[in-house]
């Protein structure tokens, strides 16, 4: 009995734990298993100003608006729902998952991974929520690449993406 209620035990302990150093700004967290993907550089295409990973079949916008444009969460969503960008219009808000797979936590200001032309050292908007605290969505810091949580209501920048994440 004590061998099948161990592993149960375990299991949701871990999920909790996981949830917690999500919505901590204070604490960090580990390091990407990604670590040797992490450091090869995304190809860019300089015509298209878009970044692809093929790792994640991921591309992302990597133009001049990327370092300009400042949207609260809800304004950041509709910005790439409506976005029409190197002939694509299927763009959306990044899920942290999403966001953090350009993290490189190698770096520091900024903490992207190699490929992109158009960073800013700052807090990008991811479309995922803050379990916790509703009023509050997840962002990533590109200064030291760690996930915050800030007011919806907030600023942030937006860097869109479009495709189908896998990893």
């Amino acid at each position: 009995m004590l061998k099948k209620i161990l592993p149960m035990l375990l299991l949701s302990t871990s999920l909790f734990s996981y949830e917690i150093q999500l919505i901590k700004p204070s604490q960090k967290q580990v390091k990407s298993p990604r670590a040797k993907i992490d450091r090869i550089a995304l190809p860019r295409n300089d015509s298209k100003e878009v970044v692809f990973d093929k790792d994640t079949g991921l591309t992302w916008q990597d133009n001049i608006d990327t370092q300009t444009i400042k949207k609260n969460r809800k304004d950041a969503r509709q910005y790439c729902r409506g976005l029409v960008f190197a002939g694509y219009k299927d763009w959306y808000l990044p899920r942290v998952d999403e966001l953090n797979s350009i993290v490189d936590k190698e770096k520091n200001n900024p903490a992207i991974r190699t490929g992109f032309k158009y960073i800013k050292s700052a807090h990008y908007w991811t479309s995922s929520p803050n379990l916790s605290y509703t009023k509050n969505a997840l962002n990533i810091d590109f200064r030291s690449g760690e996930t915050y949580h800030n007011a919806k209501k907030g600023i942030c920048y937006v860097r869109c993406v479009r495709g189908n994440y896998k990893l």
